[in-house]
């Protein structure tokens, strides 16, 4: 499907949302105006480069004071586990 088949197909998509959908549609359009993201939270949330290095420095800051971490493999096990 070419690019503006695509955009004829998402405008009559969007013509018919609910409310609720919508609203949602737009969170979307306004977290993908920040050209500045170079990241996104589990949330959803978009993260500037400088968020995001400080994100990171704050995980390994609490490593390094204890907190509990899990091996590659710790994680492949208990995600093939179930």
């Amino acid at each position: 499907m070419n690019v503006e088949a695509k955009r004829n197909e998402l405008i009559q998509w969007i013509l018919n949302l609910s409310e609720e959908a919508l609203i949602k549609v737009d969170e979307i359009k306004e977290k993908t105006l920040f050209d500045d993201a170079v990241a996104y939270s589990t949330k959803g949330e978009s993260l500037s480069q400088e968020q995001y290095v400080n994100h990171i420095k704050g995980i390994r800051d609490r490593v390094e004071d204890g907190a509990s971490t899990y091996t590659t493999e710790e994680v492949k096990d208990f995600v093939l586990k179930y």
